[in-house]
């Protein structure tokens, strides 16, 4: 990764979040931005490889940054950075266009392996957030939903369960 963006509000967690960027990468460029207007003029002056995006920002949702970037930024790679593990922001986000969702909570050693497994084509996904999608999917669906997963959705999260995740796009995915 030679470029990384951080969109983060909190100071210290950005400071702590480009530290563990620099720690997974052999010297990226790491650029700071604290709001999604912020990021928009980033992005408007530069590229990223890597964008770590919280979801709870002063002026809005991260999850719209996501879209931003997963229509006009494809070659980014989107991992979300937060401390929302329910349900709701996870497949928000994942249906937005992130690769990743790392909970802000986990030691600093769990976040760097994370973002450095991207390299091998390793999903980061903090272990609570796997967990989550994997109980999601295991769920029995409601009475009137014959078909809870389509083709598709069934051999994304075969692939993603493999650890397969650079690449594929998980728009694809619907949450009920």
């Amino acid at each position: 990764m030679q470029s990384v963006l951080i969109v983060e509000d909190h100071l210290e967690t950005r400071s702590w979040l480009a530290s563990i960027a620099r720690e997974a990468f052999p010297n990226p460029t790491v650029g700071e931005v604290s709001t999604l207007g912020q990021a928009y003029a980033w992005l408007k002056e530069h590229s990223a490889s890597l964008a770590l995006i919280d979801l709870s920002l002063p002026d809005g949702c991260g999850t719209e940054l996501l879209q931003y970037m997963q229509r006009h930024c494809p070659e980014t790679y989107l991992v979300v950075t937060t401390i929302f593990d329910d349900d709701r922001h996870l497949f928000s986000a994942l249906k937005a266009g992130a690769s990743g969702y790392l909970l802000k909570d986990q030691p600093r050693q769990t976040m760097v392996e994370g973002l450095v497994g991207i390299m091998s084509g390793k999903p980061p996904l903090s272990p609570a957030v796997a967990r989550r999608i994997l109980r999601h999917f295991q769920q029995t669906p409601p009475a009137e939903t014959e078909n809870p997963l389509s083709e598709r959705e069934e051999e994304v999260l075969l692939l993603l369960a493999k650890g397969l995740g650079r690449g594929i796009s998980l728009a694809c995915w619907t949450y009920r």
